[in-house]
């Protein structure tokens, strides 16, 4: 659920480039200190929530207006 709210907007491919982003960030701390790797590890929660916090949603507020604006145009035809 913290997710879902956090990357509200957000488009597939800001989905994966975040997913990419907290596996990358878990990758090198493994590395750098030996703490459990992305494999072996269950909560990855947090990862995930500070790549979304750090990633620029694709979709504008005026790109959102303008599909809105003909989403209801074309449900009066």
């Amino acid at each position: 659920m913290r997710l879902g709210a956090a990357s509200d907007r957000f488009t597939p491919a800001d989905i994966e480039f975040a997913a990419r982003t907290a596996a990358q960030s878990a990758f090198e701390r493994h590395l750098a200190d030996g703490s459990p790797s992305v494999g072996e590890r269950t909560g990855l929660t947090e990862d995930y929530l500070q790549a979304v916090a750090h990633t620029r949603t694709t979709l504008t507020e005026e790109d959102i207006r303008a599909f809105d604006h003909d989403l209801r145009a074309a449900a009066r035809v």
